[in-house]
């Protein structure tokens, strides 16, 4: 009897090193995989968008074009306040559509249930938009097409780095003014435009996305904060802005706004219920680059 309840205590022993040597192991690897988190490399800010290759790739029949992680600076230090000041804001790799949603991308998720068809089906219904950026969608329906898709709407500040990039730049092209082959607004077609990697590449951002400015504003994860760029560290890594408020972010301008609304630093806010035939989306993918 004796021997055996020493056989006991000296099993209970072994299994508490064992359970012990497993915790050990288990936050070694936490560890390490934190160590790998913070040593993520980020492209420079200020460094010349030129300099980056773009990256494009098709997922399930969705254009995307990849956004390296790396560092710019957010806002501006003149313009409107709600612009200002600047800030220096670094962020992770992703993918973001290298085209607003069309009503043909769109119809796919109706068609599973798992979307809602746009406020006014007017364009929707239409089989000569299927082309277009699908429009009178609120918020809640462009979210619940990203999260069809596996992703989600950008948030601004992903937006805003897809759109300058490192050198923040004034426009997703650069810095020459707004013309008709760059982008669809003012007086260009007075209606949105059919998209298409083959649609307004001189305004291609320096990832390769097309119409970040013009034919539609896009709804954005993000709150709206009128004092945001203040309120925010210089250096922020994946900064994520209010989490909670009354008016969504669009970026971007649409196909009636005038020719300094396409600044990439234009910010526009609306209700999430509202809509229009001037507001669609693009979704982003957190997936590897490769």
């Amino acid at each position: 009897m004796g021997g055996t309840a020493n056989e006991t205590r000296r099993d209970g022993r072994d299994s508490g090193r064992r359970a012990a040597g497993l915790l050990l192991l288990l936050l070694a690897a936490g560890l390490l995989l934190a160590a790998c988190a913070q040593a993520r490399t980020y492209l420079t800010a200020g460094t010349l968008n030129r300099g980056w290759q773009p990256i494009y790739r098709d997922f399930d029949g969705l254009p995307m074009v990849y956004v390296p992680a790396g560092c710019f600076v957010a806002g501006r230090i003149d313009g409107p306040s709600e612009e200002q000041p600047g800030r220096r804001v670094c962020l992770g790799g992703f993918w973001i559509g290298q085209t607003e949603i069309t009503n043909a991308q769109y119809a796919a998720c109706v068609e599973a249930e798992a979307c809602t068809p746009p406020v006014n089906p007017v364009y929707f219904d239409a089989p000569r938009y299927a082309n277009h950026p699908v429009v009178h969608i609120t918020w809640d329906q462009a979210a619940a097409y990203a999260a069809w898709r596996g992703g989600a709407l950008p948030s601004e500040f992903q937006w805003e780095y897809a759109a300058r990039g490192t050198e923040g730049a004034v426009y997703p092209w650069g810095y020459a003014e707004p013309d008709c082959q760059r982008a669809n607004y003012g007086t260009c077609v007075r209606a949105t435009a059919a998209v298409g990697p083959d649609q307004r590449t001189m305004g291609a951002s320096w990832v390769g996305a097309l119409d970040l400015a013009g034919n539609v504003e896009e709804w954005t994860a993000s709150w709206y904060g009128e004092r945001l760029y203040f309120q925010l560290e210089d250096g922020a890594i994946d900064p994520a802005g209010p989490t909670d408020g009354r008016l969504r972010v669009l970026r971007g301008g649409a196909w009636g706004d005038a020719a300094d609304q396409l600044r990439a630093t234009v910010r526009a806010r609306h209700t999430p219920v509202s809509h229009s035939d001037t507001r669609g989306f693009r979704i982003i993918l957190n997936a590897p680059r490769e």
